[in-house]
């Protein structure tokens, strides 16, 4: 029965994953919002659906991906993408960084926070300081996972492509986090130069 409508679940994935990741992206802001109190309930509300969704998806693409009638070429590179499956070593390393970079250069920018919390315990959460710091880590995220997600995807194809080729996707890790970089400052202007 999975296998009849596994082309029909694979459809709803392909639509499925990328909406619900948008959303996830786009409602981040809930999450250090709800650590210092003040996330509003709708927007949680849709966080934590949208991140719901997503595992959801992933896991039931995987499985529809593992049937016997699962499409072969492009589209199942597609697929596979959006499973977070069959994905070469470098781009497997590039999500990673994509994933601690932020952070790393978060910590190290607002450090100063941390003796905020040995000295003040978790009184430092009422500071309007310290609660920018804690929305400029989910806005760092935000801006480089909008930026850094379609060149890893673009990444992921060439890695596909030239599966045969040993050298050219380690040769692609350094591009994509300038790529990155770069897709993070022009996210960052636009939305700076929009208000």
């Amino acid at each position: 029965m999975l296998d009849q409508a596994s082309f029909f679940l694979m459809f709803v994935a392909l639509l499925g994953i990328p909406a619900a990741g948008l959303v996830a992206i786009l409602f981040n802001l809930e999450l250090p919002r709800l650590i210092y109190g003040q996330a509003t309930p709708i927007g949680l509300a849709i966080e934590i659906v949208s991140v719901t969704a997503l595992i959801a998806l992933v896991l039931l693409l995987r499985t529809c991906l593992a049937l016997p009638s699962a499409p072969r070429g492009f589209y199942r590179a597609v697929l596979d993408f959006l499973a977070v499956g069959h994905w070469h070593a470098a781009a497997k390393f590039s999500l990673a960084g994509l994933l601690v970079l932020p952070m790393v250069w978060y910590l190290y920018v607002d450090r100063w926070m941390f003796s905020m919390f040995e000295s003040l315990g978790r009184r430092a959460l009422a500071m309007s300081d310290v609660q920018s710091a804690l929305d400029g880590a989910a806005v760092a995220y935000q801006h480089a996972l909008v930026g850094g997600l379609p060149l890893l995807f673009i990444m992921h194809l060439l890695c596909r492509w030239k599966s045969g080729n040993r050298f050219l996707p380690w040769l692609l890790v350094p591009l994509f986090f300038v790529g990155t970089v770069v897709a993070t400052i022009i996210s960052v202007t636009i939305v700076h130069f929009s208000r």
